[in-house]
């Protein structure tokens, strides 16, 4: 199969788009054709059914008593005949056996049996309609040719039939269908003129694009591909050519960015010497200068190891003092938590004290109180004995009541005298136990005291400590250093050895590329535009 050009493929697509739209243009006007046609056939369909509804009407008029059943049929025949739809429709009545009922447009054909007639094309029209009414569903769709009202040539005519059964008449209703060909026809014409003009601005469009993807390609995309492969394989050498006064184009872009790699692949094999050349005498030097940083990094570990002796030394005496300082911080939160408890017990002989004045007040009420109900008592023996024989009863519950007061007196008595002694013992226990209070603040302070001294001492071995740390980490830091100079003053010259090795791989690679003194880029005449390349040794 031969291979196509950059134009026929470009123009490929537009010939696709253009049977494409002919294909849609076509099948839209079927389409469109098919559904006026449904829509006709629809229409029969209800007029049909209208007639029959008509003829219904009339036969029940002649069996209600109504009308006489001549009447009834003469009655529906003519409300029949008198139905009309669009410009030239209208609807026929025939028996089973193929006579005409009723014509409303030509009458002689009334009564006439036209079993026998053919139709302009030979088709047996009343053959066909007897059959559709006699058939299960008693209606059916038929094409025939019948002239126009008033002219002589047939027509195509789309027809319906439905059978009123009662009276075996076949209604036929019919619709001509060359006007829905001819809106076909000119629907097809203008879709198609339409079709054409929108094809040629397409058409005229591709053509701009087809030139401007040729100008921009500048040759066929085979020959630009063969062009870059071999460029790509090394052989700077190929010659590119080009159309006259081309330098925007894809092919003139290769043969550009060929001189471009040929310049700097020159340039890479000559820098590719001199990295080489250098880096023998970095290697050299790095090594050198690697043996004087071990020497120094051995030093500074000596000393390192002596810092870290005596930083170790001074860490413990720092432990030493803070250990102290935390004991004696122990001792005072201990005496201060029996301060504490001190100062607790104190405010509860206090509250002791005021609990046991209040309970004296309380029996100094007691006292009170039996004091007037022993006055109360006598009060009522006086009056008792006022009333002779009568108030002896009650004579002997007063003494009763002022013998039970005194008693209450004397034990209110009693508990006052101890409650007074207690308040007294309770008074000197919490002066003891304030003075205790007093004495252990006295030490908590003097515990305070001797915490403080220790912090001192623990914070100036600390700083002591941080400061010999700080030096010995910079001793370290330098040691670190050292190594890590040595270290990178070894990578360094494994770097340099690498980087010779680089250079020479570098020698080597760009050695592949075969390149020629200067870059050709030769003109072709405006209708050609191919690879051309001389042979490269055997």
């Amino acid at each position: 199969m031969p291979r196509l050009t950059l134009r026929q493929k470009l123009w490929i697509p537009l010939a696709m788009a253009w049977i494409g739209l002919l294909a849609v243009t076509v099948f839209n006007a079927f389409q469109a054709r098919s559904l006026q046609l449904a829509e006709r056939r629809q229409d029969l369909s209800n007029l049909a059914e209208a007639a029959h509804s008509l003829i219904v009407d009339s036969m029940k008029l002649g069996e209600q008593g109504k009308l006489t059943p001549e009447q009834a049929r003469k009655q529906a025949i003519e409300r029949v005949g008198a139905l009309r739809y669009g410009s030239d429709g209208y609807v026929t009545l025939t028996d089973a056996q193929s006579n005409i009922v009723m014509h409303p447009i030509n009458a002689s054909l009334n009564g006439k049996n036209m079993s026998s007639f053919r139709d302009a094309k030979g088709g047996d029209l009343y053959g066909e309609i007897a059959r559709a009414g006699a058939s299960s569903s008693g209606n059916g769709y038929l094409e025939y040719w019948w002239p126009r009202p008033g002219a002589k040539e047939a027509s195509p005519k789309l027809g319906y039939v439905m059978r009123y059964k009662p009276a075996s008449w076949d209604i036929i209703v019919g619709t001509y269908m060359d006007d829905i060909q001819e809106a076909f026809m000119s629907a097809l014409m203008k879709s198609i003129g339409l079709l054409a003009g929108l094809g040629l601005l397409m058409s005229w469009v591709a053509a701009l694009v087809v030139r401007s993807i040729q100008r921009s390609v500048g040759g066929e995309p085979d020959v630009a591909a063969q062009v870059a492969g071999r460029i790509a394989a090394g052989d700077l050498s190929t010659r590119v050519t080009l159309r006259p006064g081309d330098d925007q184009s894809v092919m003139a872009a290769i043969a550009h960015m060929r001189d471009r790699l040929a310049e700097t692949v020159g340039k890479i094999q000559i820098a590719a010497g001199s990295i080489d050349a250098a880096a023998r005498e970095i290697s050299a030097g790095n090594t050198d200068l690697s043996s004087r940083t071990e020497e120094q990094a051995a030093s500074l570990e000596q000393t390192a190891s002596s810092m870290e002796e005596l930083t170790s030394t001074v860490r413990q005496n720092a432990d030493n003092a803070r250990e102290a300082s935390e004991l004696a911080s122990q001792a005072s939160n201990v005496a201060a938590q029996g301060g504490q408890v001190v100062n607790q017990v104190v405010d509860k002989m206090r509250g002791i004290t005021a609990s046991s004045r209040k309970i004296g007040d309380i029996i100094g009420v007691i006292d009170g109180i039996a004091f007037q109900t022993n006055i109360l008592a006598l009060n009522a023996a006086v009056e008792a004995a006022r009333a002779g024989e009568q108030g002896r009863g009650f004579a002997v519950v007063a003494g009763e009541v002022r013998s039970l007061a005194q008693r209450s007196a004397s034990a209110a008595r009693e508990i006052k005298d101890l409650i007074g002694e207690s308040v007294g013992q309770v008074e000197t226990g919490s002066a003891l136990v304030e003075q205790a209070g007093a004495t252990i603040e006295e030490v908590v302070q003097a515990v305070h005291r001797v915490t403080t001294i220790m912090g001192e001492i623990a914070t100036a071995s600390s700083e002591q400590t941080r400061g010999l740390e700080e030096v010995n980490r910079a001793v370290s830091q330098m040691d670190d250093v050292t190594q890590q100079n040595a270290a990178l003053v070894e990578e360094a010259a494994a770097a340099a050895g690498s980087l010779e090795d680089q250079a020479q791989q570098l020698q080597r690679a760009v050695a592949i590329f075969r390149l020629e003194q200067a870059p050709v880029a030769t003109a072709l005449p405006a209708h050609a535009a191919r690879l051309s390349w001389e042979p490269q040794g055997a």
